[in-house]
């Protein structure tokens, strides 16, 4: 017994051979459908064959019109053309910032004049607390001659205060310090990632310009 899928070729020879001796305005559009056992099934309508294994409609004169996919085929269909274009808004938002990179930075010198006065602002916290540490330890260090007088501890209200603020505000510049250590660290190393990232694009900007025709 012929199989299905000969059974579906042998109808859509015939179909075609039908069709080719009809006018062309009497041909009609002709569907090839799967079928859930692996078969081809012609048709002039779109079944629901067609809707759920898939197949593809054709002109009159053979040719395809469009491809039928599957519910499936769609989903994984779009998936893909969801990825093509986050890829090309990737490539796109890339592009702008190597532009505004190169805008900012358009060579090794100005780089370095940047890194240079970002560390200078960092250091100069640095600098300015370690000299309120220095007026606080003479803070501290009157505070302690002034509680010798209290030997059993029993200080004054306004000596115990200061001696408190003393140290809170010791406490907090050298927090400070720690803190403006770390953010010397990050901003040498911001430096250095944005070199790396940058001198491929010096590169390749300098090889356009020794390649431009002179006027």
């Amino acid at each position: 017994m012929p199989s299905q899928a000969v059974r579906g070729h042998a109808s859509w020879a015939l179909w075609a051979a039908l069709c080719a001796c009809l006018p062309a305005t009497a041909q009609a559009t002709v569907f090839l459908c799967h079928d859930g056992r692996g078969g081809t099934i012609t048709t002039d309508h779109l079944g629901s064959d067609c809707l759920q294994y898939g197949g593809k409609e054709l002109n009159p004169d053979g040719s395809v019109r469009r491809l039928i996919l599957t519910q499936q085929q769609q989903a994984d269909q779009e998936q893909a053309r969801q990825r093509e274009q986050a890829l090309r808004e990737r490539q796109l938002r890339e592009q702008r910032e190597q532009r505004a990179l190169l805008a900012r930075y358009p060579d090794d010198a100005t780089l370095q004049s940047a890194r240079t006065a970002d560390l200078h602002s960092v250091q100069a916290l640095i600098d300015a607390a370690h000299q309120r540490l220095k007026v606080l330890a003479r803070e501290h260090h009157d505070n302690e001659l002034d509680a010798q007088f209290y030997p059993n501890g029993n200080y004054p209200a306004d000596l115990r205060a200061r001696m408190q603020i003393n140290q809170s505000q010791r406490e907090q510049e050298q927090q400070m310090i720690v803190a403006q250590q770390r953010e010397l660290l990050r901003v040498e190393k911001h430096y250095k990632d944005l070199r790396a990232r940058l001198q491929p694009l010096w590169a390749r900007q300098h090889a356009a310009a020794g390649s431009a025709p002179a006027n």
